[in-house]
């Protein structure tokens, strides 16, 4: 890595706790939690998968976290030395006894990233987000500028159960919506203590149960965050045209192939999040007297001065069988993040350095 440069790599993962897992011979109304002989290999594969996997990874989110001592003494003993583990147990019914699952964050020891705080936020009747707030970590050959903050929302909205998809629909954008809150309530705080703030990195990632097409999606997307997965999809569709599978990342309990593990991202400058300010006059481009734009954010540039999805990588396991680690696949999203006083620009995209990449046929 060079002075003044950085990138980040967050990876989204559903691990599928033992408590919701039936136990795969189907012969019993018992989950797997039931029978170590069942959960605890099955605990061992996906935290040596992470390990090895992820090694890399400055934050690995994880859904369906289980709060079972065994459990987390074989993460810890697996990834101890690697990552620290900060986690969050969602509340019962009642709102005193707790569930025995949650959300957890596996921060890289020797990553770009250091841990400030995580918290829980409900997003519905036994629900939670675990918002994490990180800074950048000093690195080897660095400048001394000051150090960036990131805010990590590990997100898992509800599962479409109702006969109405309407209702779902709505539920989960509530639930992203509270999410959205209480992101843009921490970033505010914190650009107030830094009396207006330099930049700062806001990630919302997890398991949505929706794609994204989803309102969900859409109630990010809302909010100037980019898809990363879309994002990349869009590189590569303007790279070589045709159409790009952005594939399945869960088989639901109905038997369903989804993709519904997302990473988004938006860069917030001094004032305000990014957005895609291209200035094109009307009539630009082959659109005729429509307004044209060039969609640079949502091809993952960020910004004008060099900050862009590098990646995104979806990590091929089965989802069905005995056998499996989980029914989800993990998500990774590799960000370039460039230092600098980014933050006291306008925040608009540089014409100049996107034009030819994203609009051709405009000269």
């Amino acid at each position: 890595m060079t002075s003044g440069s950085i990138s980040l790599t967050i990876t989204t993962f559903n691990i599928l706790a033992p408590v919701h897992r039936n136990q795969p011979d189907g012969r019993s109304d018992e989950r797997e939690s039931a029978r170590r002989d069942l959960w605890l290999p099955r605990a061992q594969n996906v935290a040596s998968y992470i390990s090895d996997k992820f090694g890399k990874s400055d934050a690995v989110l994880l859904q369906e976290w289980w709060f079972d001592e065994q459990f987390t003494e074989v993460f810890d003993g697996i990834l101890g030395d690697e990552f620290e583990l900060f986690a969050e147990r969602r509340p019962g019914a009642d709102g005193k006894e707790m569930r025995p699952d949650g959300m957890c964050c596996l921060v890289r020891k020797d990553g770009g990233l250091e841990v400030l705080e995580s918290e829980k936020v409900l997003t519905g009747p036994q629900r939670i987000a675990q918002i994490i707030h990180c800074r950048e970590r000093c690195r080897e050959g660095s400048s001394s500028r000051e150090k960036r903050d990131v805010f990590i929302a590990n997100s898992h909205l509800s599962f479409p159960g109702d006969a109405d998809q309407d209702v779902n629909d709505q539920r989960q954008a509530r639930e992203a919506g509270i999410i959205l809150e209480a992101m843009e309530e921490r970033v505010a705080e914190h650009r107030a203590a830094a009396a207006g703030g330099g930049e700062c990195l806001s990630v919302v990632a997890g398991d949505f149960n929706s794609d994204c097409n989803g309102l969900a999606a859409q109630a990010v997307e809302s909010r100037d965050y980019v898809n990363c997965m879309s994002a990349v999809s869009g590189q590569m569709l303007s790279d070589v045209g045709g159409r790009v599978n952005l594939g399945v990342t869960h088989r639901n309990h109905l038997g369903q192939d989804v993709s519904v593990d997302h990473v988004f991202l938006r860069l917030n400058g001094a004032g305000g999040p990014m957005r895609d300010r291209t200035g094109l006059e009307e009539g630009a481009g082959p659109s005729g007297g429509k307004k044209a734009r060039c969609a640079a954010s949502s091809l993952g540039y960020l910004d004008g001065k060099g900050t862009c999805i590098e990646s995104v990588r979806r990590g091929n396991i089965l989802l069905e069988g005995r056998s499996i680690l989980s029914d989800h696949r993990p998500v990774t999203a590799k960000v370039a993040w460039p230092s600098g006083d980014l933050g006291k620009g306008t925040g608009e995209l540089d014409i100049d350095l996107y034009i030819n990449a994203t609009c051709p046929w405009y000269c």
